[in-house]
């Protein structure tokens, strides 16, 4: 799920896993880049049917920032969200095998699955 809010909006999949901050500085970053890109008035422009007029609008310089930034949120949302699984995952396990587990019944170490 995080990678599709991150594939909607860079900084979605961040608050999805609760990392507000890096959350913050990706979204405004994003509106750092849309805004010096000027992609909203070549959006405009092309709605209009002025292409040429669109192309010329248009800052590449800052427009190019924006397909590396949407991968870095995809990115980092997935390597956050399959670490924070791995984490609840190791403790639940203790959580477990502290309040319920037996002498001899043990639980299988799934540790080195993949």
């Amino acid at each position: 799920m995080a990678v599709l809010w991150s594939l909607f909006t860079p900084g979605l999949g961040q608050l999805y896993i609760h990392r507000v901050l890096t959350a913050v500085f990706t979204m405004v970053f994003m509106i750092v880049f849309i805004y010096f890109s000027n992609f909203l008035v070549a959006v405009h422009l092309i709605f209009l049917g002025n292409i040429q007029e669109a192309t010329q609008a248009l800052n590449p310089q800052w427009f190019l920032f924006i397909p590396s930034h949407i991968g870095f949120a995809i990115y980092d949302s997935y390597v956050n969200t399959v670490e924070n699984n791995k984490l609840f995952e190791s403790e639940q396990k203790k959580f477990f095998k502290k309040l319920y587990q037996q002498y001899r019944v043990k639980f299988p170490d799934l540790s080195n699955e993949v």
